[in-house]
């Protein structure tokens, strides 16, 4: 049953014509390495959006898994715990809103692989892992909307 569920997943980028399969998750893991920043991979059913999870990689930080089980879903991010620390990492989320996130949302490339595979064999999150519901971990809102990112840009002018 597992090998069935694996092979009905499929992966897409923004970069992507069409859903590929997944060979593994380290491969997945490594493709979304490589990949710009803002292409991250979104992995769900070829026939339906749910199960649904999104993998993106921060360089210096480790990879972000967000997971929706199904339609009802809140959905979930894998931590490395439920106790967090200050918001500390800058997180622009696709364009439209740039927040600062605790470093317990990021994953080890280990991590991240027994995340993934356990997800493509069973299509849940894996219960041996700390999850935590999208409106339970502190952020801090650094700007949203195109008005508030043009007056964060002009705040803090790029050295280079």
């Amino acid at each position: 049953m597992g090998t069935e569920r694996r092979d009905r997943f499929r992966v897409s980028f923004l970069t992507s014509d069409a859903p590929m399969p997944i060979a593994s998750a380290s491969a997945l893991l490594a493709d979304v390495r490589s990949r710009p920043a803002w292409d991250g991979a979104i992995v769900e059913p070829e026939d339906s959006q749910f199960p649904r999870v999104t993998v993106d990689w921060h360089d210096g930080q480790g990879f972000v898994l967000h997971c929706w089980e199904d339609e009802t879903s809140w959905s979930d991010f894998r931590v490395s715990s439920r106790e967090f620390s200050t918001p500390s990492v800058d997180v622009e989320l696709g364009g439209q809103a740039l927040e600062r996130w605790p470093r317990e949302l990021f994953s080890s490339t280990a991590e991240a692989t027994q995340a993934l595979e356990y997800f493509l064999e069973h299509g849940t999150q894996a219960p041996a892992l700390e999850w935590v519901r999208i409106d339970e971990f502190p952020r801090e809102v650094l700007w949203e909307g195109q008005t508030q990112q043009d007056a964060w840009e002009r705040s803090h002018p790029r050295n280079g």
